[in-house]
């Protein structure tokens, strides 16, 4: 006894034609953002370097102005004194609490206007596309609705550039048909050409 294992799609390509374009149209986006990415991710090592290079300039000229600040010729000491504290700082650079406020509100500035406009383009991207298809299948469903409430006059009228063209071709062509059948059925032709029809539909 055969068993049935169920429908398994062995093509994925049904509509090159359908699928190339939205294939096109999804990566050119993925590829815009990725490039953005990659500029953000520059953009913020740049500003890191900046300002930890900011920061450590403040620092030192902070310390050789108050290590001279009364003394008009510096000793060796004096300046062996600054080297080594300078030294220290350097060392001690990581944890200083104002460098790493700066460099967590330069981060947070950049990535976070990056995710922003990341997001902006997904939500206008899903907009469009799903314009495209939610106006065809609203249309669709409206007339399939009138239909079964027995208007067989009902036609599909899609917008240039609206996706499923070809079903609404098919939707109009079917309607069209039935409704010929229909009116040979209810009509006064011969016998034999309403019975051809019924003999070919399958109920």
């Amino acid at each position: 006894m055969a068993t049935n294992t169920g429908f398994v799609r062995k093509h994925f390509f049904i509509n090159r034609e359908m699928q190339g374009r939205y294939m096109l149209t999804f990566l050119l986006p993925m590829l815009i953002m990725l490039a953005f990415f990659l500029f953000t991710l520059y953009f913020a090592s740049q500003s890191i370097i900046t300002t930890t290079t900011k920061i450590i300039k403040e620092e030192i000229d902070n310390k050789i102005a108050v290590q001279f600040q009364d003394q008009q010729q510096p000793s060796a000491a004096a300046y062996s004194l600054l080297v080594r504290g300078i030294k220290t700082y350097i060392r001690d650079f990581s944890t200083d609490q104002k460098y790493r406020k700066a460099l967590m509100g330069s981060l947070l500035w950049i990535f976070g206007s990056g995710i922003f406009l990341i997001i902006v383009q997904v939500a206008l991207l899903t907009i469009f596309f799903s314009h495209k298809l939610a106006g065809p299948l609203y249309r669709l469903e409206k007339a399939c609705h009138s239909v079964i409430d027995g208007n067989y006059d009902e036609k599909i009228t899609l917008r240039k550039g609206d996706e499923m063209q070809n079903l609404a071709g098919l939707f109009n062509e079917m309607i069209a048909v039935t409704r010929d059948r229909m009116k040979t059925l209810k009509g006064p032709e011969d016998g034999e050409i309403k019975d051809g029809i019924v003999s070919n539909l399958k109920l």
